[in-house]
């Protein structure tokens, strides 16, 4: 392996990124991106410097192993057609031991019971007649013993572990989920035209597009009029896919607290259904909601592509969008209000565009980032109001980082 810096470099991506458990981060385009310095949108098909470079590190861990003189406590190995690492490890002397006392016990069982006249029984010392183990078995004893610890030690720390990550979800979503009544989650709808009916018959008559139903995109001329096309706005009718991911991660997370709740698009909820209901706003732009009810706050979504601070004029932060249709970042900002003068809590997660609504919902509801949000926040904030921003990495079409550049607590 000392052969080539590339392959020590991908060996160590692939280990430390599979057991991270981001697995998002070993994609083929990612790899290429990330150890060998490709640019975004570079294509894989083209350029197959992922796939080579992976083929030769198999080749190498392969001899590596085969050169050792003994079977080695773990193994890694990366299968062909996948960029994540396996872990085999050397069979313990635990499990060969918990082998040998199984048999013992089979045949122990299998062989028929001893029998003994009253005279026999009563020739016998008191101290004797307590069973002997055999030393072999005997010996089994103490390494099944430190296995059966370790089980229970895993087992306390798994239970430990997940009373933990509750107690970190419930920091946030605590003052929603002791609310007796459901909570609302209203999601954005996107700024969507359609042909009309009967312009999208017209026309899949004339292209011969009768088995499409609706599902084509008419070519329109550069000198027709807008009236002309048929467009119409089709309000509340279509979400994008990202809030999509977005309601079923918040939806688990309720479900995990047994916690019941309500879907509505945003003209489907009144201001005094929001104020009597717990409410969860998920999308920035695209609901109404969100718009309204965050204009006031310190941070605010304030033009398609800026994030302001209203206590610092001046201050902002600017998504620079690409060129192309690969987005490289996003920005979100999370909100979470108390309930105050009888208006139920909330909590609101608005990204610029879906990848940030999408990461920052990810954010709140994944345990192992809510240490850095604690972090961050600092004091005794699951008692106050909070709004954070987040800046959001994009690779491929996926958020795959979530970073903290500004927060507030009142």
């Amino acid at each position: 392996m000392r052969t080539t810096l590339q392959c020590q470099t991908l060996l160590q991506y692939i280990v430390e990124h599979t057991l991270s458990g981001e697995t998002s981060l070993l994609r083929e385009r990612v790899i290429g991106k990330e150890v060998f310095g490709r640019r975004p949108d570079y294509e894989p098909g083209e350029d197959p410097v992922v796939r080579i470079r992976a083929a030769d590190l198999r080749k190498r861990l392969a001899l590596y192993y085969q050169s050792l003189s003994s079977t080695p406590d773990v193994r890694i190995d990366v299968p062909s057609g996948s960029y994540r690492a396996n872990f085999i490890w050397k069979e313990s002397e635990v499990e060969t031991a918990v082998s040998a006392l199984a048999g013992q016990e089979l045949q122990l069982a299998a062989a028929p019971p001893a029998t003994a006249s009253t005279s026999e029984v009563a020739a016998v010392h008191p101290l004797e007649s307590a069973p002997r183990l055999d030393r072999k078995v005997h010996l089994t004893i103490v390494p099944i013993a430190i296995a059966v610890l370790f089980l229970l030690a895993a087992l306390s720390v798994a239970l430990f572990l997940h009373g933990k990550n509750d107690r970190m979800l419930r920091a946030v979503w605590g003052p929603l989920l002791d609310s007796p009544k459901p909570i609302l989650i209203s999601i954005g709808s996107n700024a969507v035209y359609r042909v009309s009916d009967d312009k999208a018959d017209e026309y899949s008559r004339e292209n011969h597009l009768e088995n499409s139903g609706m599902e084509f995109f008419p070519h329109f001329s550069s000198t027709q009029t807008y009236g002309s096309t048929g467009l119409q706005p089709a309000e509340n009718s279509f979400v994008a896919l990202g809030d999509v991911a977005t309601v079923s991660e918040v939806v688990a997370t309720l479900a995990h607290f047994s916690k019941t709740f309500q879907e509505r698009f945003p003209n489907d909820i009144s201001f005094a259904e929001v104020r009597s209901n717990p409410t969860v706003l998920i999308g920035g732009f695209n609901n109404s909601m969100t718009r309204e009810l965050s204009r006031n706050l310190r941070f605010v979504l304030a033009a398609r592509n800026r994030i302001e601070d209203r206590n610092q004029p001046g201050k902002v932060w600017e998504l620079h969008a690409s060129t192309d249709s690969h987005d490289t970042e996003d920005y979100a900002i999370v909100t979470r209000i108390l309930r105050h003068d009888e208006v139920e809590p909330m909590i609101i997660v608005a990204g610029m565009g879906q990848y940030g609504t999408l990461a920052a919902t990810d954010f709140i509801c994944q345990p192992k980032s809510l240490d850095e949000l604690s972090r961050s926040l600092g004091g005794d904030w699951q008692k106050q109001n909070f709004q954070m921003v987040l800046r959001i990495k994009v690779i491929d079409f996926k958020p795959v980082s979530t970073s903290i550049i500004a927060t507030y607590v009142w």
